[in-house]
């Protein structure tokens, strides 16, 4: 079987050639109007502006972002600030709020044993069936004091307290007289019952026998005793100096 022949027949190569010369002279062309452009003054000019307007416009949507972003920096710092003043402000609140009620436990403590200024506890004192403690204190004051007073000076007595609370078995006597005046003259004269069973002090209140309670114990504490309610403590210093001091509050004691 004969081939086919593969010869190509002159209008194909011409029509080649032809479309190689048009290749080559579009490439001629576009090469030199490439160098004439970028010869060209106004085309660079034109170029520059546009990449300087894109870098602007992408610069100025930076910024814009940023400037945004640092008021909301700003806002944030000053809600920040504004809570920080509502926190100072709140904890001075509560800090008076506590000081204010330490203060007013002062003076209510203090109302109380204002309250109790006339009175006395005397301790010792056995107990006898169908007592009467008026009669009981007025014997012991004539007797043990040599204090004689009339039965109106005793505006009212009676026994406190647990059975054997005065540590001697007995139940202490609380007396409320009727004149600060008698109260002072009992106390002054109270030294006479040293050395015996029996012990007269200041009806103190709960936190002010807390207080005496603590006072004693301290280490600079040489002595302490109480005047219409308020303690007195003798201290000595680490120079070896002693003075008095008034006990009001616990702080006073951890001042000492």
């Amino acid at each position: 079987m004969a081939s086919r022949s593969t010869r190509k027949t002159p209008a194909v190569t011409r029509q080649r050639k032809d479309s190689a010369n048009r290749d080559e002279t579009v490439a001629e062309v576009s090469t030199h109007v490439t160098d004439g452009l970028l010869k060209s003054d106004k085309l660079r000019e034109l170029i520059h502006q546009t990449v300087t307007n894109a870098i602007e416009t992408k610069l100025e949507s930076l910024i814009d972002r940023l400037d945004t972003q640092e008021a909301r920096l700003f806002e944030l710092e000053q809600q920040l600030e504004h809570k920080e003043q509502e926190i100072r402000y709140l904890a001075g609140q509560v800090q008076g709020a506590c000081g204010n009620v330490a203060e007013q436990k002062i003076v209510l403590n203090d109302l109380e044993q204002y309250s109790r200024r006339t009175n006395i506890r005397i301790s010792g004192i056995a107990e006898t069936p169908e007592e009467r403690t008026d009669e009981t204190v007025r014997k012991l004051l004539d007797e043990k004091l040599g204090i004689t007073i009339a039965e109106e000076a005793i505006d009212r007595s009676h026994r406190v307290g647990k059975p054997g609370q005065d540590g001697r078995g007995h139940q202490a006597i609380l007396v409320k007289f009727a004149s600060t005046r008698t109260k002072v003259a009992v106390m002054k004269a109270r030294r006479q019952l040293k050395g015996t069973s029996v012990v007269i002090r200041e009806d103190l209140t709960a936190e002010n026998m807390k207080l005496l309670s603590r006072t004693r114990r301290h280490e600079k504490v040489k002595s302490c005793w109480t005047i219409d309610g308020r303690i007195i403590a003798m201290v000595t210093d680490t120079n070896g100096i002693e003075r008095k001091v008034n006990i009001r509050r616990h702080r006073d004691i951890d001042h000492l």
